[in-house]
C-alpha cells in the first residue's frame, strides 16, 4: 500500500478547512512539531480511515471539540489499481449512539466508483482482505502507535506468533490446507464409492462357478426344448398331411354318392 492523498474534516486537532496532504513526489518525509500539533493525528486518521481503529477511546473522541460530525479521506494505491476510503462519524446525541458510514472506491480510468459491501462491517473485512493486513499487524510491523513501541515485545508468545504470521502472509497455507483437507476429503470418498463397486464385483466374480452352471442348464433345457419343438412340428406336419388325405377321401366319397 501506498499512501496518496489524505483529507481531514473536523478530525481530531483538524477542523474543516484542512488543504489536502498529497504523498506523490515524497519518498521520506520526516513530521516535526511541538506535542499536541497533530502529528500523529495524521497517521491515526489513516488507521481510523482503513480499519476504524486509533489510539483513541472511542470513535466519538475524535470529532473536533465543538463539531459534530467529521470526516476522512484516504486514497492509495496497490498493486496496479488506486482506491479511496471515506470514512464518516456523527457524533451521538443523547442515548442515541453515533453513526458511521464508510466507502471504498476504486479507480476506473476516468472516475472513482464504489465496491462498497452492504455493512460498514463487511466493507471493512473488504478492505482487510484487499490489503491483506489488519489494524494489530500494522501496528507491530510498518507503523508504531505513540508510547507503544514495545507493541510487539509485550505481547504474548501466542500473540506474536500471530502477528508475524499475519505479516508474512502465512495464512495463506491455512487456507492451502484447509483446501487440501477438503480434496483428501473428496478423494477418500471416491476411492470408498468406488471400494464398494469392487467389492459387489468381487462377489459376482465369486459366483461365476453358480452362473456357469445355471448357463450350462440353460443350455440343456434349450436343447431338449428344441428337439420337442422339431419334434411337435414333425407331428404338427403328419396331421396336417392326414388331414389333407381325410380331405380328398371326402371329397371322392362326395362325387360318388351324387352319381348314385
Amino acid at each position: 500500500m501506498i499512501p496518496l492523498k489524505l483529507q481531514l474534516r473536523n478530525f481530531m486537532c483538524y477542523r474543516d478547512n484542512v488543504p489536502p496532504l498529497d504523498f506523490r513526489g515524497i519518498h521520506v518525509a520526516c513530521l516535526a512539531g511541538d506535542n499536541g500539533h497533530g502529528k500523529s493525528a495524521l497517521l491515526d486518521a489513516m488507521t481510523w480511515a482503513l480499519w476504524g481503529k486509533s489510539r483513541a477511546s472511542s470513535d466519538d473522541s475524535l470529532i473536533h471539540l465543538g463539531a459534530r460530525e467529521m470526516e476522512v479521506e484516504f486514497e492509495f494505491a496497490l498493486g496496479e489499481n488506486r482506491y479511496r476510503v471515506i470514512r464518516k462519524r456523527r457524533r451521538g446525541m443523547g442515548r442515541r449512539s453515533g453513526q458511521t458510514v464508510l466507502e471504498l472506491q476504486v479507480w476506473d480510468g476516468e472516475r472513482f466508483k464504489s465496491i462498497s459491501e452492504p455493512t460498514v462491517r463487511a466493507t471493512e473485512r473488504r478492505i482487510r482482505d484487499l490489503l491483506h493486513l489488519d489494524y494489530e499487524t500494522f501496528i507491530n510491523s510498518a507503523f508504531l502507535v505513540q508510547g507503544r513501541a514495545d507493541e510487539f515485545t509485550t505481547k504474548r508468545p501466542g500473540e506474536r506468533k500471530q502477528v508475524l504470521a499475519d505479516i508474512l502472509g502465512l495464512d495463506v497455507y491455512d487456507t492451502y490446507e484447509e483446501r487440501a483437507k477438503e480434496r483428501a476429503r473428496e478423494c477418500a470418498e471416491t476411492v470408498g464409492a468406488l471400494e464398494a463397486q469392487i467389492r459387489q464385483l468381487d462377489e459376482e466374480i465369486a459366483r461365476r462357478p453358480e452362473y456357469e452352471a445355471e448357463e450350462r442348464e440353460a443350455a440343456r433345457l434349450v436343447a431338449e426344448l428344441s428337439g420337442q419343438l422339431r419334434e411337435a412340428e414333425r407331428q404338427l406336419e403328419e396331421l396336417r398331411a392326414r388331414h389333407r388325405d381325410l380331405l380328398n377321401q371326402r371329397q371322392e366319397l362326395d362325387r360318388l354318392e351324387a352319381r348314385l
